[in-house]
């Protein structure tokens, strides 16, 4: 499996396990955990992104020779 599709897989698996477990938390009244979870799991993807930007960006400076 190629980077790219592990990385939108992983940015899956954390949205969708994020929305089951905030559906449940909502459903049994804890609605502030929920929205805990739910804001852990943007921070967790916004890493995931940050990083790949960082490595995209550090390959396209080294294809073009930039220092």
């Amino acid at each position: 499996m190629s980077l790219e599709l592990h990385v939108i897989f992983q940015i899956a698996v954390v949205g969708i396990a994020a929305a089951i477990l905030s559906s449940l938390l909502k459903q049994s009244g804890r609605d502030e955990i929920a929205t805990l979870v739910t804001i852990s799991a943007l921070v967790l993807v916004a890493a995931v992104v940050v990083t790949n930007i960082s490595h995209l960006f550090l390959e396209i400076r080294d294809v073009f020779s930039i220092q």
